[in-house]
This record gives C-alpha cells, structure tokens and sequence, in this order.
C-alpha cells in the first residue's frame, strides 16, 4: 500500500477499490444464490426437521384378504421409525431369521395425512430367502400427534420378484417415548 498519497489521490484509489468490491460482492453474491438454488433443485424435498410424525412408533399391523376380509394374521407387532429426512425403518416382533428389517420411505400428503412404503426380505426357517414384501400405506396422525392409524396394501413377491400375492392391510400406532 502506499503510503505516500495526497487526500486526492487516496480518494480516488478508494473510490476505484470500493468500485472493484460492490460488483465483485454483487457476483459473489449471485453465484452463491445460484449455487443454493442448484442445491436445492438437484436434493429430493425432504420433510421438515419438526414434522410431527418423526419418531419411534409402536406399531400393530393386521393382514386380511382384500376381497373378504378374512384374516390372514392379526396383531403382528413392530417398532416403526420416521426420519427427518423422509426415510423409513421397520423392525418386526418377529423371529428375525424369518425376516428382515424394512426400509422404506414416507412423505406428508396434507396436515396430519402422510403415506409410506417400506420392503422386507422373507426367509424360511432353513434361511433361504422366500420372497419379499413391499407395504404401501397411507396414514392419518391423530390431532395430537400421540397415535396413527393406516391401511393399504402388502404386495407378496416369490425370490425372483414375481408378484405372488396381494393382501390388505391396517395399521394403529402409539408413540414410543
């Protein structure tokens, strides 16, 4: 920097410099705002952080025919998570070597109204694999966030992912705290 300038001179270097800063403030500033809005284009929407069906849930979940509504198992139990990021995790009551965890994925449809889905990996009692399972649900929050209720379908797939079968079913849930 030099030191030895006249008051002239030193405002007209200034004036010079601060011209340099604004419109190069001004770039900078449009290319974080353009980089910020790519980001947001390019990641999926995710939920907000506080939406209230986040959290651990203990889940009961009956299986019946669609077309009769015959039972095909009732008052299975499982711990069911909802992330902040729109993800979904399932952990069934169950033996575990007879099945595997579900992973799946929810959204919000409308306040206190949500869908989900999750896949889970069935085995026999030898350990091979017998198919899977995909559960599309939709989900209704009670007003105070304690509980759900949900109902859709269980689609039942052979190891070579044909479609076998296809059940309904309902789920209620409380809060695990």
């Amino acid at each position: 920097m030099n030191f030895n300038l006249s008051p002239s001179d030193h405002r007209i270097n200034m004036a010079r410099s601060g011209a340099k800063r604004v419109p190069a403030a001004i770039a900078l500033g449009a290319l974080l705002l353009f980089q910020l809005s790519t980001i947001a284009q390019a990641a999926p929407a995710t939920p907000v952080f506080g939406d209230p069906i986040v959290g651990a849930w203990n889940v009961v979940v009956d299986v019946y025919d669609c077309d009769t509504g015959a039972p095909i198992a009732s008052g299975s139990q499982a711990l069911g998570l909802f992330n902040a990021d729109g993800t979904r995790h399932e952990i069934a009551a169950s033996n575990p070597t007879l099945r595997s965890p579900a992973v799946g994925n929810w959204s919000r449809v409308r306040k206190n109204e949500y869908e989900f889905a999750f896949k889970f990996y069935r085995f026999d009692a030898t350990g091979a694999n017998i198919g899977s399972t995909s559960v599309r649900h939709d989900l209704f929050l009670s007003a105070d966030g304690t509980s759900y209720s949900s109902e859709g379908v269980a689609e039942f797939f052979s190891p070579a992912n044909v479609q076998v079968f296809v059940a309904c079913s309902s789920a209620t849930a409380t809060r695990y705290e």
